[in-house]
């Protein structure tokens, strides 16, 4: 083609544009062809073309299509496009310069986000001038307003493009990364984080050095905007620090760079990220939660302090990194040079090995001299060296802190206990090896819950033990029965635990004479702590789907919705029949139900049965126990049943829902002394009180301590304003000191907002019961009755709603209805029980029916069952029949005497320091 004819082809060119079928991108011009598959065609068909002939052509050919020509500048090609903006192979039109050219993407450009974030860009970027940091020539806005900038043209790609070509060449990898760390640096000192650093965002130039582009997250480190917290959380998965991936702004800090540096590092060296997954969420939730992998565990051919530098930048923790890409680059370059690396200090066998390696000469002639003599002490001062390490190594890896057991009987810590079986297993653990127990002498201290890691890291700082050694001990029948559990201090990983039962006086001796080999077993080698089996049913895909489906079920709170949440559970059980997860929920929910109506007796049967095979099938599982323990307490009445279920889901498994429990179950066996105990526990366990506040005021009103009470219950209605039982707590403390109208007026400002709550007309009729307004109390009563017939009784004072109507009914007169519901309530509560509230109601409907010798005789058994509540027996009307007897006397003198002496030991346990160790070895 001569060049008279090509420019006739170009005088042809039209404005529409069109689909090139030779690269498919938008062309321009005529016949859909590009410019540059124009160009590249006459390049192959015209030899006799003269060098930029074809240019100055082309200038004259009128391009009526503007978004071709950006500013002062020709567009000849796309070579990339992301999310924000689009980058062009681009020609300065006067100088002729080849330049890559970036440019938002058209339909981002009214977004105000976007548009800071593309001139954050440009100006972070064009603020920085280093040799090897992409430059930038020129910030400008295209005639509709669009900003763009061009920058240098790396023909050399980037280094995702080359990886391949690098991987077996280490030296060069390093060699470049070097270049790369000192850029970062470099933009470091000038304030300002890359944020994105990636294989495709360092380009390489015509000669193959590294140029970092792309500040699209840069942050500048003095300056804090809601650009830059809405930037926090992007970035490239795999390549950006977990701090950056979870969105902690203000945790982003240099070393979220030089996180990103050691992973392009490691992706080079093994041809892939550190982290892999299905989805960008899987690959961040990797990189926060576990260790990223050593290169030599991908390939044996790797350098030892290549794989150090790799695992150095890549912690999990920003402040274990290197303090500065500057550190990173320094040991890059040491690595180059031959010279050891700051990252891990090296024995000096191998530092005079690689100085020797650099200075040959010299290290012949020393070697020559000092060889005969130095060589046999050198090696027997290391030998000696190396013996003492590994024996440190040894007994720091098995050490142990013994903490004081709690005593679930008193809910107190028992030092005297943790000494005598430390001391009985020093002399087993020597005969089986070096080994390290240190005893917490402090008796104030609580054992940590089931995976507290915050309080096992405060021991391991305190004693610098490894492993943790705590437990229960309670008396059991004629003996003693001990928990034990050895945790981890870095995971909270439990590694042992065991619960024996010991007929001996004291069995600290007998439990450590069982329990020492396999202990022993365990802190010299971890991975043989078994962990627990799964469930059944979370491995049956149709039962796991029901319990799912029934937790859901259950999270509604509704009659109708928990009854279809049971009958999923029961699905689950009968598809899984060993599974103790579907009876634990099952046993849950009735607990829930029952808070509907008076209960199914079939049905709490059935619960009862499913939580008994609960327990047989998964003895080690505390939520089991809880929940058994719970249906005793709350719906069965059994508190005997409910104290040592209790009792083992805290000795299989320490936690504030447990401690929270035992404490309500001492509450129901009259000794809210001991509940104040395990209140603060609980509170230590789940960083909150425990049972919750309310539940501390109810223990503290127990104990007639009113002023802590009030504390508490005002605690309450602060921080949980909208349940009721903080102005409801006030409103009876002010009933129990009689002042009437005061707590009148608690209800009735509060009964409105709270209705949808049972428990406020329950609080309503007892204050207008107690204080006698009879007309008003049986209306809230009668109202109480319709929606749950034969309900009440479980509430404060224990007042059921049919014994109150028929005492009200009495004194209006009207002994037929009143004997009616008497002698139908003395029917559903007079059974074998020793439950201090279910004789207490006993008592109340005999005294209604005016049976004096029963009535006292079940009101004395109340009061040695536990019954304290002296004040509401004071008001209660329902024992007006026999207030005046002097026996009637006595029994509320002797609660109430019961009560002051409580009341001098109700005291929760204070605040422990760990202040004392005695630290013993073998």
């Amino acid at each position: 083609m001569s060049p008279l004819a090509f420019s006739d082809s170009l005088a042809a060119l039209s404005a529409a544009p069109d689909e090139c079928p030779s690269c498919h991108t938008v062309s321009h011009i005529a016949r859909r062809l590009c410019l540059t598959c124009l160009l590249r065609a006459g390049a192959e068909e015209t030899d006799n073309l003269e060098s930029g002939e074809f240019e100055r052509a082309l200038d004259g050919v009128p391009m009526p299509d503007t978004n071709w020509r950006i500013g002062k500048y020709e567009i000849l090609e796309e070579i990339g496009r992301g999310g924000m903006g689009v980058i062009y192979r681009a020609r300065q039109r006067h100088s002729r310069r080849i330049v890559a050219l970036k440019r938002i993407l058209s339909y981002h450009a009214d977004s105000q986000e976007t548009l800071k974030r593309f001139r954050r860009e440009a100006e972070a970027a064009s603020s920085l001038d280093h040799p090897n940091i992409l430059p930038i020539y020129e910030v400008d806005e295209s005639d509709d307003g669009v900003p763009f900038f061009s920058m240098k043209f790396a023909s050399g790609g980037s280094l995702h493009d080359v990886a391949p070509a690098l991987r077996n060449d280490p030296r060069e990898i390093v060699r470049l990364m070097a270049k790369v760390v000192r850029a970062v640096q470099y933009a470091h000192r000038q304030g300002i984080l890359h944020r994105d650093l990636k294989p495709g965002n360092i380009l390489l130039d015509g000669r193959g050095e590294p140029l970092v582009s792309d500040f699209g997250l840069a942050k500048w480190l003095d300056v804090s905007s809601d650009l830059t917290r809405t930037l926090t959380i992007f970035g490239t998965p795999g390549y950006i620090a977990p701090e950056q991936a979870v969105g902690r702004a203000a945790a982003i800090t240099p070393a979220a760079d030089v996180y990103s540096l050691g992973a392009i590092l490691f992706d080079l060296l093994t041809g892939r990220p550190p982290f892999l997954g299905e989805h960008a969420l899987a690959v961040i939730r990797q990189a926060s939660e576990k260790t990223a992998p050593k290169l030599r565990s991908l390939g044996k051919g790797f350098d030892k302090d290549l794989e150090t530098i790799c695992a150095r930048c890549l912690e999990r923790e920003p402040t274990a990194r290197y303090r500065s890409a500057a550190d990173l680059a320094e040991d890059l370059e040491r690595w180059l040079e031959g010279r050891p690396i700051i990252a891990r200090p090296i024995s000096p066998p191998v530092r005079l090995w690689r100085w020797s390696r650099r200075n040959p000469a010299l290290a012949g002639s020393v070697a020559a001299a000092l060889i005969i003599g130095g060589f046999a002490i050198g090696w027997q001062i290391q030998t000696r060296r190396l013996t003492r390490t590994v024996q440190e190594d040894i007994l720091a890896a098995r050490s142990v802190a013994v903490l004081p057991f709690l005593n679930l009987d008193t809910a107190q810590p028992d030092l005297e206990f943790a000494q005598s079986f430390a001391n009985a297993l020093r002399p087993k653990f020597a005969a089986l090896g070096p080994a390290r127990l240190n005893v917490v002498a402090d008796s104030t201290v609580i054992i940590p819950s089931v995976g507290d890691l915050d309080n096992l890291r405060i021991l391991n700082t305190r004693t610098g033990c490894q492993t943790v050694l705590w437990g229960t001990i309670r008396p059991f029948g004629s003996g003693w029965r001990v928990s034990a559990r050895l945790s981890d201090v870095e995971t909270g990983k439990s590694l042992f635990d065991c619960v024996k039962e010991s007929l001996k006086p004291y069995p600290a001796r007998e439990v450590a004479a069982a329990t020492a080999q396999v202990l022993y077993d365990v802190l010299s080698d971890s991975h043989k702590a078994a962990s627990a089996p799964a469930d059944p049913a979370l491995s049956d895909p149709a039962a796991h789907e029901l319990l799912r489906a029934g937790d859901d079920l259950a999270s509604h709170r509704t009659a109708v919705d928990i009854d279809r949440a049971l009958a999923c559970y029961q699905r689950a059980i009968e598809l899984e029949p060993k599974s103790a997860l579907a009876r634990t929920s099952f046993v849950s929910e009735t607990i829930a139900r029952a808070q509907f109506g008076s209960g199914d007796s079939k049905l709490l049967d059935r619960a009862t049965s499913l939580g008994r095979e609960a327990v047989a099938l998964s003895p080690q599982a505390a939520p089991t126990h809880r929940a058994l323990a719970a249906l005793f307490l709350y719906v069965r009445g059994d508190v005997a049943g409910a104290r040592e279920e209790s009792l083992r889901a805290v000795e299989v498994g320490t936690s504030g829902e447990g401690a929270a429990l035992m404490g309500n179950v001492e509450r129901a066996r009259g000794r809210p002394d001991i509940a104040l105990r395990w209140y603060s526990i609980a509170e230590r366990w789940q960083g909150r009180p425990g049972g919750g506040v309310s539940a501390i005021g109810d223990a503290w009103a127990e104990l007639a301590q009113d002023d802590r009470a009030t504390e508490m219950y005002s605690r309450m209605a602060a921080l949980h304003p909208e349940l009721p039982e903080g102005w409801m707590g006030l409103c009876r403390l002010n009933l129990l000191e009689q002042n009437f109208s005061t707590a009148r007026k608690f209800y009735q400002d509060n009964q409105k907002t709270y209705s949808q709550f049972p428990y406020t007309t329950q609080i309503a009729a007892q204050v207008e019961f107690f204080s006698r307004n009879f007309v008003e109390a049986e209306k809230l009563y009668r109202t109480m009755e319709q929606t749950d017939p034969g309900g009440g009784g479980s509430f404060y004072g224990a007042v059921d709603y049919e014994s109150a109507l028929g005492r009200i009914r009495l004194a209006a007169g009207d002994r037929t209805e009143a004997l009616a519901l008497l002698h139908r309530r003395l029917e559903v509560e007079k059974q074998p029980t020793q439950n201090s509230e279910m004789l207490y109601r006993l008592a109340a409907v005999e005294s209604c029916l005016n049976e004096i010798a029963p009535a006292l005789q079940y009101l004395r058994a109340a009061g040695d069952a536990g019954w304290v509540d002296y004040r509401s027996l004071a008001l209660d009307p329902r024992f007006d029949s026999i207030r005046q007897d002097a026996r009637f006397s006595r029994i509320s003198e002797a609660m109430a005497t019961r009560v002051a002496s409580l009341r001098r030991r109700g005291q929760p346990l204070s605040d422990g320091q760990l202040t004392k160790t005695t630290n013993n070895e073998r």
